[in-house]
């Protein structure tokens, strides 16, 4: 820099004191300036992405210490993600009519609160006018009636989260909405919180308790940063949702459902977030990158064994079951071998091995239950680099299976497979990223010909994590799925979709259980340490499974029955 011969600490300490209008005029003057400016990502605009009390972390709340790649980056997402509501405004002021004969007004602000302009929010909004913002000063504020929004408006809490709170019951009937830094509680006359119908509402860190809300189609709306303490988000027939960076703590039935075909009527705002969730970071991987490394050497010595995917195939009916299946005598229950061809290995299995209730007729069935293993289990050990099969592998040590268990990465699964491609792509209905699920009943409930996508979340301590239901599809991309008290995906009644790349673990049933016609195409996923099978497919459930690693499950890696029906193909236990 030539301006006065500082050095560029010094100009970069002075830039440290700029507001954001300074830092983009300052952006503007010449090229050197510009990058000055980027230059101050881990200062300046880290600073102000931290201070900013309409935000939280970027990646809160599943990372909230991992730092983003660009402070930059993230406060530009989070200020354009913003002023979403307001783009119908744009639209209006584009128009020739409105150009020519409208006067272009200020917004004006409005204060609520003891001491300010008004008393309470209805009366506030009595007075709004188009796109006014109204504050609301700290306090509690109870509506002691249901506030019906009839213009565009935006409502923002004063001070620090957890200052303002607001009982009441809004129903918004204009064509757009935000509210910002406000606790929702439910009024005493109804447990909805928040409702509409043909609008879009944007929710920007915000805390609800206790309540519902509401949103019909073609009604959309935008939440990020919001914490939902026992409180249903209920969609239906919603074109397009999103839901970004938000937490689901304690409830005590769906965190989220989302029932019906997505509208073909579509509001304002429906192209503009179709296009925001464009130009957002995909979930979706340039590469894999090698699960084993990321196994700590406790989770390395508990997943050891030399063997490949399991699968059971239950029933005396099976084409597959030879005529006569029943031990040896004098052998021990479950542990006789027999061998079936040059395809695979059949093992008489004992009744506890069954997932649990999902044995066809009571405890004496153990001769009628087959597993087969696959064809390419390991024979004999095969030393690779860092350890053999005969033992863990020495801690830092690099490994590298054998090519006879080498799986594809998602991404060149996806690039063989267009269709998967194009699903995994796809928006439509609910949008659920990076968002945390725990302490509670269900996470996501899919119905009745429901559309939901879910990429990078976290589903913890929870009865189940996903539900879906009645020719529902759902797409999981990357999330993680463990200490479920019951299976971690359910699929039923023709329910289908992508699962892929996902981390699923530690569930107390099935990691995945597809029952009643349901088909869907689970693909690169990691389904280990569960505490019964990890995968089910029973009552003529189909699917594709591939290139799946299924290991450490104390019961089988893939257990059919009931006529289930699946493709299994490339499914590997781990080495260790």
């Amino acid at each position: 820099m030539e301006a006065g011969g500082l050095p560029l600490e010094l100009w970069r300490m002075i830039l440290a004191y700029l507001h954001l209008p300074d830092l983009g005029r300052c952006s503007l003057v010449c090229r050197a300036w510009y990058e000055l400016i980027l230059s101050l990502d881990s200062t300046r605009w880290r600073q102000l992405c931290l201070g900013c009390t309409e935000c939280r972390h970027p990646n809160w709340p599943n990372q909230p210490d991992v730092e983003p790649e660009s402070w930059r980056e993230a406060f530009k997402q989070h200020y354009l993600a913003s002023k979403t509501w307001t783009k119908n405004a744009l639209d209006l002021e584009s128009s020739v009519c409105f150009s020519l004969f409208r006067r272009r007004r200020e917004r004006r602000t409005l204060s609520v609160g003891p001491g300010h302009e008004f008393d309470s929010l209805g009366s506030a909004l009595a007075m709004a006018s188009l796109y006014d913002r109204i504050v609301l000063f700290p306090g509690v504020y109870e509506e002691q009636g249901e506030i019906i929004l009839k213009v565009p408006v935006e409502i923002v809490g004063q001070g620090k989260l957890g200052e303002v709170a607001l009982l009441a019951s809004i129903d918004q009937h204009c064509s757009t909405t935000r509210l910002c830094n406000l606790v929702f509680m439910p009024a005493w006359f109804s447990p909805i919180m928040y409702k509409t119908t043909s609008g879009h509402v944007q929710f920007d860190n915000c805390n609800f308790e206790n309540g519902h809300i509401q949103v019909h189609g073609p009604g959309t709306c935008q939440v990020k940063f919001c914490t939902f303490k026992n409180t249903h988000i209920f969609l239906h027939n919603v074109p397009l949702c999103v839901l970004e960076n938000c937490e689901f703590v304690g409830s005590e039935n769906n965190s989220v459902t989302v029932e019906g075909h997505p509208s073909a009527d579509k509001n304002w705002a429906y192209k503009y977030l179709l296009g925001l969730i464009k130009s957002s970071p995909t979930f979706l991987p340039t590469e894999d990158s090698d699960f084993l490394m990321s196994l700590d050497l406790e989770s390395r010595d508990q997943a050891w064994s030399p063997k490949t995917c399991d699968i059971v195939i239950e029933g005396s009916q099976s084409p597959t079951s030879p005529a006569s299946s029943s031990p040896k005598p004098g052998s021990k229950a479950g542990s006789q071998e027999a061998e079936v061809g040059s395809d695979g290995e059949r093992v008489a299995q004992t009744p506890d091995s069954s997932d649990g209730g999902l044995s066809p007729s009571g405890e004496d069935e153990d001769e009628d239950q087959l597993m087969y293993r696959l064809s390419y289990q390991v024979q004999g050990p095969r030393p690779v680099l860092g350890g053999s099969f005969l033992g863990p592998p020495l801690p830092g040590a690099s490994i590298q299976l054998p090519s006879c268990l080498v799986l594809n990465s998602l991404q060149q699964e996806l690039q063989k497979d267009k269709e998967a491609m194009a699903l995994a792509n796809s928006v439509q209905g609910c949008l659920i990223r990076k968002c945390l699920f725990r302490d509670g009943k269900g996470g996501v409930f899919v119905c009745s010909h429901g559309r939901a996508k879910m990429e990078g979340n976290i589903f913890r301590n929870l009865t189940y994590a996903v539900r879906c239901i009645h020719n529902s599809k759902i797409i999981m991309l990357r999330n993680d799925i463990y200490r479920c008290r019951a299976s971690g995906i359910f699929l039923r009644l023709e329910g289908g979709g992508l699962i892929a790349g996902n981390n699923i673990y530690h569930n107390a049933e099935a990691g995945v259980d597809i029952r009643k016609k349901s088909n869907p195409l689970i693909l690169c996923n990691q389904i280990h340490h569960g505490l019964r099978s990890g995968i089910v497919v029973l009552g003529n459930g189909k699917g594709i499974i591939r290139n799946n690693q299924i290991f450490s499950n104390k019961e089988a890696g893939i257990y059919i029955l009931y006529h289930g029906n699946p493709v299994v193909r490339c499914c590997h236990g781990l080495p260790f």
